[in-house]
């Protein structure tokens, strides 16, 4: 039995290795992601705050503005017809169709999120408060989308008994979370909340700000939500800051427009 014992240290050093090993590869963040500790890391965060996907396709195939031509129609295809005659959607449509919108709006709520919790987490600095306006403008802006094409119009009469969609506010930190529906005007009253604080920290901050919730943009959407809300003194006001007090240098000039 002499010959094993010799064997047992070089079994034990071996287990020692493999047990270290395990213990580095486990204290590895699984998904190689940026740990957002700075505030460059913050700024890159907030451009995957903006959604990819849009709610054009489906409002406009969900309106008056389409004609039945019958089956005969080579321009058509079942997502179409299902989107025009309100009916379950099964089809898939790339980046509009409905699940499309539903989760990656929510993603751009993820991302809005972490990015203010990792500028509280660096103190708020003066020089973060225009990034942390975008970020609730875009969590904003998400849940504003959501509301409207997945919920009832907002009603001052019924807003208060229409159930709305979940208002995220937090990171995602498990793996699988359950969260309660709120109502329309619970929604509402949680974009307004955003809007305004937002607000007063906007600045064109951006060294391209077309792609940004730059200050313009900002009071177009507050003017926007303002007018769903009905609130018309709040619609006047964003309104002006908008077009400022010569609202013809705003418009477009359709002169040459297509006919």
């Amino acid at each position: 039995m002499t010959h094993i014992y010799k064997y047992i240290p070089v079994i034990i050093l071996l287990s020692g290795s493999i047990l270290a090993s395990c213990d580095d590869f486990l204290s590895e963040v699984p998904d190689n992601r940026t740990e957002v500790n700075t505030e460059a890391n913050v700024k890159a965060l907030i451009t995957s705050a903006y959604p990819e996907a849009s709610a054009m396709f489906l409002g406009e195939y969900s309106s008056d503005n389409v004609d039945d031509y019958g089956p005969s129609n080579p321009y058509t295809y079942l997502f179409i017809e299902q989107m025009a005659y309100w009916k379950d959607v099964t089809e898939t449509n790339g980046q509009e169709d409905p699940y499309a919108l539903w989760s990656r709006s929510y993603k751009s709520i993820s991302a809005a999120n972490q990015a203010l919790e990792a500028i509280e987490e660096l103190g708020t600095p003066a020089s973060l408060k225009p990034f942390k306006a975008e970020a609730l403008l875009c969590r904003a802006y998400a849940h504003f989308i959501l509301v409207n094409i997945f919920c009832q119009h907002y009603t001052e009469k019924y807003a208060t008994k229409d159930m709305g969609i979940p208002y995220v506010k937090v990171p995602e930190t498990q793996l699988i979370v359950e969260y309660d529906r709120i109502t329309v005007d619970s929604v509402y009253k949680e974009i307004n909340k955003d809007i305004e604080e937002a607000l007063p920290m906007i600045k064109d901050a951006y060294s391209v700000p077309k792609y940004h919730f730059n200050t313009k943009a900002a009071y177009a959407f507050a003017t926007r939500f303002n007018l769903y809300a009905g609130r018309w003194d709040k619609v006047i006001e964003y309104a002006d800051k908008v077009l400022t007090s010569n609202p013809a240098v705003m418009m477009r000039n359709m002169e040459h427009a297509p006919k």
